[in-house]
């Protein structure tokens, strides 16, 4: 059995898988106002009809404060299996007519084709064979994800990478919507008029909506309504021999308590880049920060071909370096069992070799951090400087990087709560929350990481 996982999620064979995020608050997990919702009892029954099977006796469509929701139908028993959905009543790209999607095989990739596929549904109207699940869908307007954001609204999250990130994906979509358009203005009885705006809401659906299945990109009707609680175990699979996705409950549930899943371990800027929603606090948050290399040092050609050749594996750290900027990723500094987890090795590593040695290091020490890594796992200077006061120059020097990041999001922070002018007024409100949660979480992790790392000097300094 595989995992669905977002964004789109991954569902795993019986495994782990990761789904669309929920409403900010979904952690708070709430209570149904009402059991009863008619448009989602209707909905269930079309989709079971459809199926030709049961979806789920255990859950109901109900309201609460987050909207929609899945709730406890009946007391439910960790290990339950809370509903089933046939491939079949799953959009795939596969559902495109046959003449469509040949033309786009060599243009988009499966998101892209689902998004295809949703356009004509929704063309389709009261023909389509969908029209319950396409009515279900949010509209464009009831969407945060960040490509729909305004440039003054992403300028409020302009000091973190996401801010980059949200342009490179508008700048995407709009590529891809050039590539597809042609092919789709050949059907204009299935899509009418082809519309880059009604292109980017189906792509920003398809992202925050579908799973990766062993069948490809899935939009899972009914699983849709599923919330999000990043610390549920309980998550999307998919069932091969029997073609269905499938739900195990995690843990009890009493009559009238929402039931939710993991859609995966997703840190704020990822939830609100793809899903619309981030939370006030989430345990994945994650920040990056770039160094501009300094290529003024008369070693810093052979520091950097050194360091490109021994950088070694990049795991779960995840790091790009160019001839002129190296960027890293940073989480939350914990202690796990007595190691430190958060301030990567290859960051710290990073700083031993182009700062400690800057001002008075000679080729040899370069030298002997090569063979070090390569008597290893091929890690440069993984290990503490034999030569305590370049170790704690490298990590001063890495202090001073670090407070310069925390300065832009405190002073980005403050200027979103201050604001009162025009351009801020102007801004949506929950996109306003959403990006205070972004940067104060991003602010946390690189908090965390200059604590370690002063606390890191003062015992080298009292050594």
């Amino acid at each position: 059995m595989a995992t669905g996982a977002r964004l789109v999620r991954g569902v795993a064979s019986r495994g782990a898988a990761s789904r669309r995020l929920l409403p900010r608050s979904a952690a708070s997990k709430p209570q149904a106002t009402s059991l009863k919702d008619d448009n989602g009892t209707t909905f269930l029954h079309w989709l079971q009809r459809k199926a030709g099977t049961q979806i789920s006796s255990a859950l109901a469509v109900a309201t609460s404060t987050l909207g929609r929701s899945l709730f406890a139908l009946e007391p439910i028993q960790e290990g339950d299996c809370i509903l089933e959905v046939p491939y079949g009543v799953q959009l795939t790209k596969d559902k495109l007519p046959r003449e469509v999607c040949m033309p786009l095989d060599n243009l988009a990739g499966d998101t892209a084709k689902v998004a295809v596929l949703l356009m004509m549904e929704q063309h389709l109207g009261h023909e389509s064979a969908w029209e319950p699940y396409i009515k279900s869908l949010p509209c464009k307007d009831q969407m945060h994800n960040m490509m729909f954001w305004g440039l003054n609204e992403l300028h409020m999250v302009r000091s973190s990478s996401v801010y980059n990130d949200a342009i490179e994906q508008r700048e995407q979509v709009q590529k891809e919507f050039s590539a597809v358009k042609p092919v789709l203005e050949c059907f204009q009885h299935l899509f009418g008029e082809v519309k880059s705006e009604d292109f980017m809401h189906a792509c920003a659906l398809v992202s925050s909506r579908a799973w990766w299945t062993p069948r490809g990109v899935s939009l899972i009707p009914f699983a849709d309504f599923l919330n999000h609680d990043g610390f549920s175990n309980s998550i999307l699979l998919y069932d091969e021999k029997r073609d269905v996705s499938e739900v195990i409950a995690d843990r009890n549930y009493a009559v009238g308590e929402q039931v939710m899943i993991r859609y995966g371990k997703y840190s704020n800027a990822v939830l609100a880049l793809n899903f619309g929603f981030t939370l006030s606090r989430n345990i994945y948050d994650q920040a990056h920060i770039s160094i501009n290399m300094r290529d003024q040092d008369s070693l810093y050609r052979k520091k950097l071909d050194t360091w490109l050749r021994h950088h070694g594996p990049k795991s779960e750290d995840m790091f790009s370096c160019s001839y002129t900027k190296a960027s890293f990723v940073i989480k939350e500094v914990k202690l796990c069992g007595g190691k430190v987890v958060g301030v990567p090795l290859i960051l710290r590593a990073f700083f031993r070799v182009f700062y400690a040695m800057s001002l008075e290091g000679t080729s040899s020490e370069l030298e002997e951090m090569s063979a070090e890594a390569d008597r290893d796992d091929g890690r440069l200077a993984r290990c503490p400087l034999g030569n305590k006061e370049k170790e704690i120059h490298a990590h001063r020097m890495l202090l001073l990087h670090l407070d310069d990041e925390i300065q832009g999001y405190f002073t980005a922070i403050e200027h979103l709560e201050i604001d009162n002018n025009h351009a801020s007024r102007s801004m949506h409100p929950f996109r306003k929350e959403m990006a205070k949660d972004l940067l104060v979480g991003e602010f946390r992790v690189l908090q965390s990481a200059r604590a370690w790392v002063e606390k890191y000097c003062e015992n080298l300094c009292i050594s």
